[in-house]
């Protein structure tokens, strides 16, 4: 492969993971709206759906969120039937939030088209392929999670800054 013809696919793959980025927030932001909530309390659910149970400070964590936001967040998520606070069993002091089954009900109408379309459309690809294609995803991803801690840093440098 010429250096020229790396460089332009380099270029093409960051043009496409760019606009699948724009796509994507378009997408969950329509998701959002017919769920009834708002990005930042849709963001929180599909973590909590995605990672499991955990407490508010790790949501807090994951999300970049104060804490006394994601317990507003949360106690609308609970009033709507999406998510339950369940006391840990060994430590009554700490409490787990978890999504209910509710999500998945309401999500698999808004989920389940897309994800039999995407495993039609994977099957264009090897399990050679698909492992290439895993390890981007997985090295992009801690590339933002490097590049989210470096930009909230700099905010909170940026907000030390202006209160001196």
């Amino acid at each position: 492969m010429s250096r020229a013809n790396r460089k332009t696919l380099l270029a093409d793959l960051t043009q496409e993971v760019r606009g699948w980025q724009s796509d994507q927030e378009i997408f969950d932001s329509g998701v959002a709206e017919l769920a009834g909530l708002n990005r930042t309390s849709w963001r929180c659910l599909d973590i909590l759906s995605t990672h499991g149970p955990m407490t508010a400070g790790h949501l807090a964590k994951a999300t970049h969120l104060t804490t006394g936001a994601v317990t507003a967040i949360v106690d609308q998520l609970e009033a709507a039937g999406l998510v339950r606070r369940r006391r840990d069993t060994g430590d009554r002091r700490r409490v787990f939030l978890e999504a209910t089954a509710e999500v998945q009900r309401r999500g698999a109408p808004v989920y389940g088209p897309l994800i039999a379309d995407s495993v039609k459309s994977l099957g264009v690809f090897d399990a050679d392929q698909l492992n290439v294609i895993i390890d981007f995803l997985r090295r992009e991803r801690a590339l933002l999670a490097k590049h989210t801690a470096r930009v909230h840093k700099m905010l909170a440098d940026r907000g030390a800054g202006t209160r001196r």
